[in-house]
């Protein structure tokens, strides 16, 4: 009576915990609109996916994302700690969470950040269709947010940058003149710039991915992931969810029609898997 009294108890417990309570892995990522921080559409796919694959291994898992408008300095607060936040989607390079996260060695958006189309002055594009190179480039200003990753690496290039502490400021200072460029990653053109052109001539290249950072509170999650995603290149899904999200986006933007830049980067952490050719995006492969 006595052991059936208590294995009552214990299933009335069971049945009031929270649903995450019973997951191997709980993942915890910003989902909020219009932050560039928090994690995209895209991501949340690429995220199940790799978690879905590992299910078998690995056990259930929990999405419980944190959904506050925070500051991009306190989102990566929050991930590194752990407790609210534990998986932090970035571009590679930042410091503090090179320094103090687990990077998942895998460029989770196939390189798309490499490569950047600017927004400008739409009167303007005149004056951009006469760049052919780097040189040419360095003749006009670029703008950019004073803590970006890339923002180093326009100034070891030697372009001409004006920096904004925040992203919202930068949109009023392109259109009063104190740049000309707004290089963009390519997956920013899913949104519409109603009061900006879109430059039709040139696209800026570096080498720069997106990967996603996980708290040291949660190794295991890192570990799950990395295995998740290559399960993904394995099966084909990651290109088949990459084309869903990007393909006729990448098309509307006449990439193989533009003239390239290529900028150095010195800062790419020697992690990033350049040489695996299979995990990138490459404007000359389109169709």
């Amino acid at each position: 009576m006595v052991d059936a009294l208590r294995l009552l108890i214990g299933l009335l417990m069971l049945a009031f915990l929270p649903r995450w309570a019973l997951a191997d892995d709980v993942v915890r990522p910003i989902m909020a609109e219009h932050l560039p921080w928090a994690i995209s559409g895209y991501e949340l796919a690429l995220l199940h996916g790799a978690l879905e694959r590992t299910r078998p291994d690995y056990g259930a898992y929990e999405v419980k994302p944190f959904s506050e408008n925070v500051s991009n300095a306190r989102a990566i607060q929050l991930a590194v700690g752990g407790d609210l936040v534990n998986l932090y989607p970035a571009g590679v390079g930042q410091a503090v969470p090179e320094r103090e996260m687990i990077p998942v060695p895998f460029p989770i958006d196939k390189g798309l950040l490499s490569y950047r189309v600017s927004l400008i002055n739409q009167r303007n594009q005149e004056r951009f269709s006469r760049i052919q190179s780097i040189e040419d480039l360095r003749q006009v200003r670029v703008g950019q947010g004073s803590g970006w990753a890339d923002t180093p690496i326009y100034e070891y290039n030697r372009i001409p940058i004006e920096t904004a502490p925040n992203f919202e400021s930068l949109f009023p200072m392109l259109l009063n003149g104190r740049f000309d460029l707004f290089p963009r990653g390519l997956s920013a053109y899913s949104q519409r710039f109603p009061d900006f052109a879109i430059e039709q001539h040139l696209l800026i290249h570096y080498p720069f991915c997106k990967v996603f950072y996980v708290s040291r509170s949660a190794p295991r999650l890192a570990t799950r992931l990395a295995t998740g995603l290559e399960r993904m290149v394995l099966d084909g899904s990651l290109d088949a969810l990459f084309a869903e999200h990007y393909g006729k986006l990448l098309v509307d933007l006449n990439l193989r029609q533009r003239v390239v830049i290529e900028l150095e980067n010195p800062f790419l952490p020697g992690w990033v898997p350049l040489n695996r050719k299979n995990l990138w995006f490459d404007p000359a492969q389109m169709p």
